[in-house]
């Protein structure tokens, strides 16, 4: 009886415990079932944007060995980095590419990014696989990645409001002509009535 007991109590204990053995990511550490996925690619274009512009990032996830990963879910986070500050996108959508193991995040860059040279991160432990496998166990920029060509490096500008210039020319004769046309003609009567007037007073005084 005691030890029937005993062996029920085991039983229940070890099911309570059940949900604390399923590996889940951590902030100290990054548990996997099998392996840890590795980031060997972050690249971003384009180079040099500014504030309200996109930028694409496209990823490589593969296992140890080199054979790509699938994630399950579809989603990664980054992190975007620069002496301005940094700026935090949890659980953003990646699409596939069609080429196994690449993955592409778009992101419009908004008034809250770090301004000038930012590098974009994949975080740490934030991708994962239908088998509970998870990675990368870093903080993955191209600085840190095996490959060679890639630059997930971009220049942000502030936002850039449109100025229009008015350019000034000077007017024609034409253009001169018709501005002034009546006062320039009123000008010619007047002299023209002033002389007739001169010209018959002086002779009035000759009579």
């Amino acid at each position: 009886m005691n030890r029937s007991f005993a062996v029920i109590a085991v039983s229940l204990l070890a099911l309570s415990l059940f949900p604390y053995l399923i590996p889940v990511p951590s902030a100290a550490t990054c548990p996997t079932y099998q392996t840890n996925l590795i980031v060997d690619l972050v690249d971003s274009t384009p180079k040099t944007v500014t504030v309200g512009a996109t930028v694409v990032t496209r990823v490589h996830v593969t296992y140890p060995d080199g054979t790509p990963a699938v994630l399950a879910p579809e989603t990664l986070s980054f992190l975007w980095r620069g002496s301005a500050g940094d700026k935090t996108v949890k659980n953003a959508p990646v699409v596939p590419t069609g080429d196994p193991g690449f993955y592409t995040y778009t992101q419009t860059v908004a008034e809250d990014f770090p301004t000038g040279l930012v590098t974009i991160y994949v975080m740490f432990c934030c991708a994962s696989d239908a088998g509970g496998n998870f990675g990368p166990t870093d903080d993955v920029s191209s600085d840190t990645t095996i490959t060679p060509s890639d630059l997930s490096k971009v220049e942000i500008g502030p936002l850039t409001t449109e100025v229009t210039t008015t350019t000034t020319r000077a007017p024609t004769l034409q253009e001169l002509l018709t501005m002034y046309a009546v006062p320039i003609a009123i000008v010619v009567l007047v002299i023209i009535a002033l002389l007739l007037l001169a010209v018959r007073t002086r002779g009035k005084k000759k009579k």
